[in-house]
């Protein structure tokens, strides 16, 4: 691998559906839009257990990742399907509607790849499972010779799903594959086409991935 990571790729979405029992399935992916930048954050609830007047321990709880996505322009209808809004078509024309009520947002998983300098082979590829959009910006400016693309960030919040994966016996966030650095670059591009062709889980992947 390489010492830095250098650029991105590939961020899909799918909408996700939980039955009765807590099983998950996925839609058929969807491309988000062409991504220029993506962060991570990381957090884990916790609480400090204080006696005789020091802090004895930390408890750690649930843990959630909060993904920032830096896009240029995501369709509009992208942006109300992730958002749970309304849309109305108008003859030929299609509005958007935003909707008051943000538990209308569905559950979706979320793949990109990240590469480490390589512009045609990721380093990584992924699928996060049981997010939820929590943010969509938009900024722009008036056009003249020094104006550049502002684009959009988006902002995606996902949580454990609350049943266990049967492969692993735990309620796993996502599913992280390292593509080694002597991978054929055929080999490689023919791995990224088939793991964006479907969401990858820790269930189907031995099969997927064959």
């Amino acid at each position: 691998m390489g010492v830095q990571y250098r650029g991105c790729s590939h961020l899909y979405y799918a909408i996700e559906t939980e039955g009765a029992d807590g099983t998950l399935t996925y839609g058929n992916p969807k491309v988000l839009a062409p991504v220029k930048s993506v962060s991570f954050d990381v957090t884990d609830d916790n609480e400090k257990i204080y006696a005789n007047n020091v802090v004895q321990d930390v408890t750690y709880g649930a843990k959630q990742v909060t993904r920032t996505f830096e896009t240029i322009r995501i369709a509009p209808e992208i942006v109300a399907e992730l958002l749970g809004n309304t849309t109305m078509t108008i003859g030929d024309n299609t509005a958007i509607l935003t909707t008051p009520d943000g538990s209308s947002k569905p559950y979706i998983a979320i793949g990109v790849a990240l590469h480490d300098g390589d512009v045609d082979s990721p380093c990584e590829i992924y699928w996060a499972y049981h997010c939820k959009v929590n943010s969509v910006s938009k900024s722009t400016a008036t056009i003249d010779d020094g104006t550049g693309s502002e684009g959009q960030s988006i902002e995606i919040v996902n949580v454990a799903p609350k049943k266990a994966w049967t492969q692993t016996g735990k309620r796993n966030l996502d599913f992280d594959l390292v593509i080694p650095d002597d991978m054929a670059a055929t080999d490689v591009a023919t791995l990224v086409d088939t793991f964006f062709t479907q969401v990858v889980t820790p269930d189907n992947a031995s099969e997927v991935l064959a």
